[in-house]
């Protein structure tokens, strides 16, 4: 065992009573609590990135086709359903599922009641595993692809507002020429947090609103597209361009909801800030803590220059010293940061403003590769800054630092 080594863990593991003692301790709670900020900040981004992605890209596709002259607001061109282009769509690369849709703006009747909506007609085919998933109350309307089964599933805001319940008649009306009303029932209730989502859509049965604004013919607003990695969505929308018709487009998520995203993009900004000035305490506590160290053992670094070591030898000393330091500190940062995380994701004891954050309570996700990133960064940042701090040794004189005390 080299002699560095030797001295390094007896000083850091030992048992002495003095004032640099205290300041090991502390320099292990600065450590600790800084790798723990640094985990559950970052469980906490990634956690909320994830959830909010989720509910934007559940209720809807991925990806939408709808056609060129479509000028948004829902103010879409119909267009033919033809299942040779459903197959092509699907041929592209990372495409997992394609859903023939029509939304229509409407408008919802409960008794004195009315609320301006979006009747998003769908397919006994459709991805119901979201909505599955945020389903307060009822079930997921049946037989979805029958005439006259005219059940639908509602928000619980427009629920709330029209004081309707599963079970209750409503009538939609459909500015179309000429007016149409249809009376559905209500059969579920849905939340999905996301408010802009929430006070518009309504589902309901496609076979109805292809009656209503196509005369029964296979005519459709827009597909949605799921992918199979969302990550991958900028380059498979350029690839779905490339195999459907020239009088269609495609636009992703991340193009319809900008604002969305955008704002999720200013999170990673945020977490970089947390992880630098984590990072500069970490440094400025094992600093600190080498400073003192080596001022109190400074008899010991005379004794020991007196004795035949060498400069490199005592600074290797003191920077293993240091290293065992930051290693405890690293030991309790992670069980403190990960313990905290894990018990937030199982209990969700700390809440949000649904209203305000679109979530109930603060997500949390636990990346074992970004927790090891975080310890190797904070090792190897943390020990290249005490080069620095550590070559105050090279000046100490052997003769005046035996008679220090």
């Amino acid at each position: 065992m080299q002699i560095s080594h030797f001295i390094a863990r007896r000083l850091a593991l030992g048992k002495f009573k003095s004032f640099a003692s205290l300041i090991i301790k502390l320099a292990w709670i600065g450590v600790g609590l800084s790798v723990a900020v640094m985990i559950i900040a970052v469980a906490i981004v990634i956690g909320y990135k994830n959830e909010i992605t989720e509910k934007v890209i559940g209720f809807g596709g991925h990806i939408e086709i709808h056609s060129t002259g479509t000028s948004g607001n829902f103010d879409y061109i119909q267009f033919s359903d033809s299942s040779h282009l459903v197959k092509q769509i699907l041929d592209v690369e990372n495409i997992s599922t394609v859903s023939p849709v029509i939304s229509r703006p409407g408008i919802i009747k409960a008794e004195n009641d009315l609320e301006g909506i979006v009747f998003k007609g769908v397919n006994g085919q459709y991805d119901f595993s979201f909505l599955k998933k945020n389903i307060l109350k009822g079930r997921i309307p049946l037989d979805i692809d029958s005439f006259g089964k005219r059940e639908i599933l509602v928000s619980k805001i427009i629920a709330s507002k029209l004081k309707i319940d599963t079970g209750d008649i409503v009538k939609v009306y459909f500015i179309n020429d000429p007016v149409r009303v249809i009376p559905c029932s209500v059969v579920g209730v849905y939340e999905t947090g996301i408010e802009e989502t929430d006070m518009l859509f309504v589902v309901g049965s496609l076979v109805e609103m292809q009656r209503i604004f196509a005369n029964k013919q296979n005519e459709i607003t827009h597909y949605e597209v799921k992918t199979k990695d969302f990550k991958n969505v900028m380059s498979t929308t350029q690839l779905v361009n490339q195999h459907i018709p020239i009088e269609l487009n495609s636009e992703n998520l991340v193009q319809l909801n900008p604002q969305i995203f955008d704002w999720l993009g200013y999170l990673d900004q945020n977490i970089s800030i947390i992880l630098i000035l984590m990072i500069v305490v970490a440094c400025i506590n094992m600093i600190t803590a080498l400073l003192i160290l080596i001022i109190e053992r400074t008899t010991m670094i005379g004794v020991l220059k007196a004795l035949g070591a060498r400069n490199s030898t005592i600074r290797n000393i003191f920077l293993k010293h240091a290293f065992f330091i930051l290693l405890i500190g690293l030991i309790l940062g992670n069980s403190l940061g990960i313990g905290l995380a894990w018990f937030q994701d199982y209990y969700r004891f700390i809440t949000l403003p649904q209203e305000t954050y679109y979530l109930s309570y603060v997500p949390v996700e636990i990346n074992a590769a970004y927790v090891w990133y975080i310890n190797l960064g904070t090792i190897a940042i943390c020990m290249v800054a005490l080069w620095l701090p550590v070559r105050i040794i090279n000046k100490i004189d052997p003769v005046k630092a035996i008679k220090f005390n």
